[in-house]
């Protein structure tokens, strides 16, 4: 029973796995997978792969990294996202 609980698992690899999310932040298309120990997005915004990584935030959850020569930050508090490129205004976001 085991191994067809395993076999299971990993033939429909949910097991460890983040759903994929989708949003929109202004006229920029954002899909993101969280890893499982929430560390990394890894997102695709407007067709661009870019991995982000947690940082220091004083209420929330943000991740920053680059894409191209921008500096890339989603930022989450509650059910509320933020997109931020480079220091301009933020961009609210709107899940899917």
């Amino acid at each position: 029973m085991k191994k067809i609980l395993l076999l299971l698992c990993v033939s429909l690899a949910a097991c460890g796995r983040s759903d994929t999310t989708a949003m929109t932040c202004g006229d920029h298309n954002v899909k993101y997978t969280m890893s499982s120990d929430g560390e990394t997005l890894n997102a695709i915004i407007d067709e661009n792969a870019v991995t982000l990584n947690i940082a220091i935030s004083a209420s929330g959850a943000r991740y920053v990294g680059k894409m191209h020569d921008q500096d890339v930050t989603l930022w989450n508090h509650g059910a509320d996202w933020m997109m931020f490129f480079n220091e301009d205004a933020p961009i609210s976001c709107v899940i899917k």
